[in-house]
């Protein structure tokens, strides 16, 4: 059984959850600050998201940053661009052919996970959003 988790130190971990032993460390996030991980349905690929490149004085304001790898070999496979702010939370859908992300920027996107394109930007939150979720069936 695998864990990834992710962290303020720009890189996310794969890890073996029963021995406690690292697997795999994805480098690639800009500044600091990964705020959130998830796994794809089918388990060979991985999101993170959190701060862009920007100012370390007030990373809230940097804009966010998506990465998608590939979750047996580390590399990073596309990143989607659309948040003005930092990005909180990512995650995929149960079926697998979108993402969905929270951002400081008040708005959630939805995403096609294998074109990266936008679908739909979420707007009416007044302040930063710190979650999505997909309603499971």
């Amino acid at each position: 059984t695998k864990l990834a988790s992710a962290s303020w130190d720009k890189t996310v971990k794969i890890w073996n959850a029963v021995t406690g032993e690292l697997i795999l460390t994805l480098n690639g996030h800009s500044l600091f600050f990964v705020w959130s991980v998830n796994w794809s349905p089918d388990c060979t690929k991985l999101v993170s998201g959190g701060d862009g490149s920007g100012s370390e004085e007030d990373s809230r304001e940097n804009p966010g940053e998506i990465l998608v790898w590939d979750a047996a070999t580390g590399v990073k496979l596309f990143e989607l661009k659309g948040h003005s702010k930092r990005v909180t939370s990512v995650v995929w859908s149960p079926e697998g052919s979108q993402l969905a992300s929270a951002s400081d920027d008040t708005t959630a996107i939805v995403w096609d996970s294998i074109s990266g394109k936008q679908i739909a930007t979420l707007k009416g939150h007044t302040d930063w959003l710190k979650g999505v979720a997909w309603m499971q069936k």
